[in-house]
Order: C-alpha cells, then structure tokens, then sequence
C-alpha cells in the first residue's frame, strides 16, 4: 500500500526561478523525495546570441590575464627585471586565481551572474591600466596579484549563465564549444601584443587592454540586462525532476570522496597539466629569445602558433574521448606519455634546432589541452548525481593553478641558475609523476565512476 505526502512549495527565488514543489512518496518503508523546479530559459531564438555574448566577453576578460605573459619576455630583455622577478609576478596571479577560484564559486550561486562578471571584467580593466602606467616591480606584483581576485569573477557565472539560462538542448555544446575561448584569446592577446611591442612598447599592450575590457563590460552589462528582461517575460518553460531518497545516508566527507574516488591522484596530474598549459604558454617567447636570437616580437609572434593547434586540439580530444576513453584518468595517462616523450626529445634540441623546439612544445602543450578536458571538463560531470560537481570542479581547477604558479615562478628560476635544458627535464620529472598519479588511480576512478552513473 502506498502513502503520499505532498506539500507545494512555490520559491520566488532570483532570476528566472519561477517555483518549486516538494513531493514525498512512501513505498515499502522507504522514501522518495520529489523536486520539480519550474523555470524560465532563453528562447531558442536568442540562445546563439546569448552563448555570443558570454563567449566573446570571456575571451575579451582574458586580455586582462594573459596581456603580462605576452610582454614578459619584452620586459625581461629590456632589463626591467629578470626571470626570476618576472616570474613571481605571474606567480603572485596564479596562487589568488587559483584559490579564489573555489570562493567565486561558492558566492557565483548568490549573485547575479551579470554583476559578477561586470565586476570581474571592469575590474580587471582598471588593473592593467594601472600596469601600463606604472613601472615599479612591487607595484606590478600587487596590481598582478589583485587581478587574480577579478579574474576569478569571470569564468563561474559564465559557466552558471550555460547551465542556467540557455536551453536544456544546447548546454552541453555550449560548454564543449566554450573550451575553444581560452586559445582563442591567447591568439588575439599575442597578436596585439606582437604588433605594440613592435611600435609602441610593452606599457601600450596594458594600456590597449585595459580600454577595450571597459568597452566590453559596459556592453556586457547593458545586453545582459536586457537578457535578463525578456527571459523573464518571453523565455521557454523549462521543468526539471530531481528524486532523492529521504532516508539515505549524510553524503560522504568532501575528503573521503577525493580518496575513495581517485580525485586525489587525479588532483596531482591537474597540478603537472597547469604547470605545462600555462608554462610552455609563459616560456616560449623567452626561451626562444635567448636560445636563437628571436627578436621579441618575432617570438611572440611564434607564440601565437601553440594555442592556434590548441584550438583544433579541443575538438579533436573530444572526438577522441567519445569513441575511445571510457576511463578519463586513463585518457590523461595517454596524454602525459606523449607529452614525456616530446619534453624529452626537447631536452636534446632546445639549444640547437629553433623549428624542432617549437614542434615538440607544440605537441605537448596540445596534449595538455587533452589532459584538461579529461580532468577538468569530463571528470566533473559524473558528481552531478551527488552534489559534488562544483567542489570537485573547484579542486581540481585550483590544483591546476598551483601548476601554474610552480611553473611561473620555479621554471624561471631554474632557467635563470641551470639554463633551459635543466628547466625541460623538470617538466618532465613532473609529467612523470603526472603519468604515475593518473595509472594509479585510474582503477578506483573506473570502479567509483561506474558507480555514480
């Protein structure tokens, strides 16, 4: 015999919420809760705009982080500071990015997304203004370090807005298409970057950048307003069952989930993938100025070509992931060997061949690319049935910006005392760890993974 007990519950929460009902069924001792959330979304019609509108504010936001890398190697030749000191201030962003990042996180279910991302962009803007105007290295490595608390404002309500606002149907193409944003925004950064240290000077690069993110954070907020209105008013009934067990267990601690799940090990392949997307990305430039004799716009310019193959390497992974990776720790496993090998054979023709040095750090910051969708991208997803997904999202993203952090700061000290070919073989030190960490843990990943669903 069953028993029903209903309460409706209508929650006029922010945005486009329009209610929700509590539903409580019991059947043979046991409980079953019922949520049925109805809300709001973007009209089909509008969704390729709205995705537009997120995608190209994110990438112009980007400007605001990536506008230091691309002149580094500029102000590192012209005597401003050394590697070491350059370093530390790419170093000072990464370590607040990177914790910030579960912060924003947390507060990005609060806020408006648009306020959030106004905030992030305008402020961002406001600091390489102040970067391009200033030339003191202290006053750089704090200005550096509070644009890591602005930037981390930006990406969480970008990735709410997809998950929130645009059609059920699109978000996942939404997110798959959105991995292309950051290569793309390196392409255009090094570009401009490229064409102003030619002519004007490393300053104009900030300077540029900071002007076009005001333009772009009046614009956000002006459209995303408008967004805002007619979702309200015209946009797409979406309802969505959530059915939960009333008397199961507390979920597991956030601790014993990273052990039994494998997202510890997997956490530590996350630090070496960010050391290396970020590293190669950082070091290029310099490396091959001092190793060849680039010029600094000409080795900027060769800069460009890493997050072009980038770009394609998205969609090919992804390709790759849906036919032949069942097991993403296994997938990122694939990557790091490939990546080991090329690091290797760097080691033996850094100082002696510029057009194999830029072949094999092509490869292997594209294998990268890989291990980040593994990680980051796929390995989230499969904590949606618990609850979990933002947390484990929020660890692994800020493992990978302690990758980051080591990099910018560690490989160019090692650089600085050892030279360039002791720095390679740190990369691969840590890509081994990197391959050790994913092949261990990759059993009990496959085992927790089939479990979840």
């Amino acid at each position: 015999m069953e028993t029903w007990y209903q309460c409706g519950l209508i929650l006029l929460l922010q945005g486009n919420i329009l209610g929700e009902v509590l539903q409580i069924t019991g059947k043979r001792g046991k409980f079953i809760m019922t949520q049925v959330i109805r809300r709001r979304v973007c009209p089909h019609a509008l969704s390729q705009r709205l995705f537009l509108l997120c995608a190209a504010t994110y990438i112009i936001g980007l400007f605001g982080r990536l506008s230091y890398s691309a002149v580094m190697v500029d102000l590192i030749s012209s005597g401003s500071m050394d590697k070491t000191q350059a370093g530390l201030v790419g170093t000072a962003l990464f370590i607040v990015y990177g914790v910030c990042q579960i912060f924003s996180g947390l507060i990005g279910d609060h806020i408006s997304p648009k306020k959030l991302v106004f905030t992030g962009v305008l402020g961002s803007a406001v600091i390489n203004l102040g970067m391009g105007l200033t030339g003191t290295y202290g006053v750089m490595v704090v200005l550096w370090s509070l644009n890591g608390v602005f930037q981390s404002l930006i990406w969480s309500p970008v990735a709410r807005i997809f998950a929130e606002q645009l059609p059920p149907d699109q978000r996942k193409r939404a997110c798959s298409n959105a991995a292309a944003t950051y290569p793309l925004a390196t392409v255009l950064t090094y570009l401009l970057a490229s064409v102003m240290l030619a002519f004007l000077g490393w300053r104009s690069v900030f300077l540029i950048s900071g002007i076009v993110m005001v333009a772009a954070a009046a614009f956000w907020f002006v459209r995303m307003s408008w967004f805002e209105r007619t979702i309200a008013e015209h946009g797409e009934m979406e309802t969505i069952e959530l059915h939960h067990q009333a008397n199961s267990k507390q979920k597991d601690g956030l601790i014993h989930l990273m052990i039994v799940s494998g997202i510890l090990l997997a956490s530590i392949s996350s630090m070496t993938h960010g050391m290396l997307r970020d590293g190669i990305q950082t070091w290029l430039p310099s490396l091959m100025t001092e190793n060849f004799h680039f010029g600094t716009s000409a080795s900027v310019a060769l800069d460009i070509i890493l997050p072009l193959v980038n770009i394609s390497g998205v969609f090919i992974t992804k390709a790759i992931a849906k036919n032949h990776i069942k097991n993403e720790l296994k997938g990122s496993a694939g990557f790091f060997a490939v990546t080991i090998v090329a690091l290797s054979l760097l080691g033996f023709v850094c100082d002696s061949s510029a057009v194999a040095s830029l072949l094999l750090l092509t490869v292997a910051s594209t294998c990268m690319v890989g291990a980040n969708i593994m990680l980051v991208n796929l390995m989230p997803i499969h904590f949606g049935a618990i609850g979990r997904a933002s947390s484990v999202t929020g660890i692994l993203n800020c493992a990978a910006y302690v990758g980051s952090a080591l990099s910018s700061f560690g490989i160019g000290a090692v650089a600085d005392s050892f030279g360039w070919t002791s720095a390679i073989w740190v990369w691969v030190a840590f890509s081994l760890l990197a391959l050790l960490a994913a092949l261990s843990g990759s059993g009990r990943w496959g085992r927790y993974a089939r479990s979840i669903g």
